[in-house]
């Protein structure tokens, strides 16, 4: 993940905090059952000042989602349109970087834990498993889609849908682990374990689709 360092404000600090306190109790006590009021009382805040922030429920899961998936998004690099002909290697780290800030994210505790509770709720809150997909995992795979379809645009690969051809990316990134991880049926690989299945995944893609 690109990290770039910022003065982060008084409003903006107590803002994040709201959001790890709601993200907690909403994995805590589950979606349905997360209160405004409860929130209110763990931040031991006034409700003025959480309204100020956040004008219901629904849009702090919105934010905490948002928030989550920007971490793989800002970590694409876009591919130089001007190259000649593109830059195979290029295409290779961006991949490979995406690659490894998603399989953090989505191997995290808190992550999981909002996954969980989100399907477990899904039937009665659909719209809010809707907003979650399409603010989280869609995001992700809307925007290294773009950076695939520039790829087939520079020569560099041989793609006919490039959404497709991202949501396949990103299979390949969670496979089998992501659903383990969810049913709590094995730990999270370590960074060397992430470092080589992310590489793996890209060597095989790169092939795949060689153009």
């Amino acid at each position: 993940m690109v990290e770039v360092e910022k003065k982060v404000s008084r409003g903006e600090k107590r803002k994040y905090e709201l959001l790890e306190i709601a993200t907690d109790a909403i994995i805590e006590l589950g979606y349905a059952n997360t209160s405004m009021d409860e929130i209110v009382r763990r931040a031991r805040a006034s409700k003025t000042t959480v309204y100020r922030y956040f004008k219901n429920k629904e849009a702090m899961l919105a934010e905490i989602v948002s928030n989550l998936s920007e971490g793989p998004v800002l970590s694409i690099r876009s591919l130089d349109s001007h190259a000649d002909g593109g830059s195979r290697e290029e295409l290779k780290e961006t991949l490979f970087v995406f690659g490894k800030t998603v399989l953090k994210l989505v191997y995290d505790e808190k992550t999981l834990g909002l996954w969980r509770v989100l399907i477990g709720e899904g039937r009665r809150t659909q719209h809010i498993t809707k907003s979650f997909f399409q603010l989280g995992p869609k995001r992700a795979t809307t925007s290294i889609a773009q950076q695939l379809q520039l790829a087939n645009d520079l020569g560099i690969l041989s793609i006919d849908t490039p959404e497709n051809a991202a949501a396949i990316f990103m299979g390949m990134l969670r496979e089998d682990t992501h659903l383990a991880l969810l049913l709590g049926v094995r730990s999270a690989p370590n960074e060397q374990q992430i470092r080589d299945h992310v590489k793996d995944c890209v060597c095989r893609f790169m092939r795949a689709y060689a153009a």
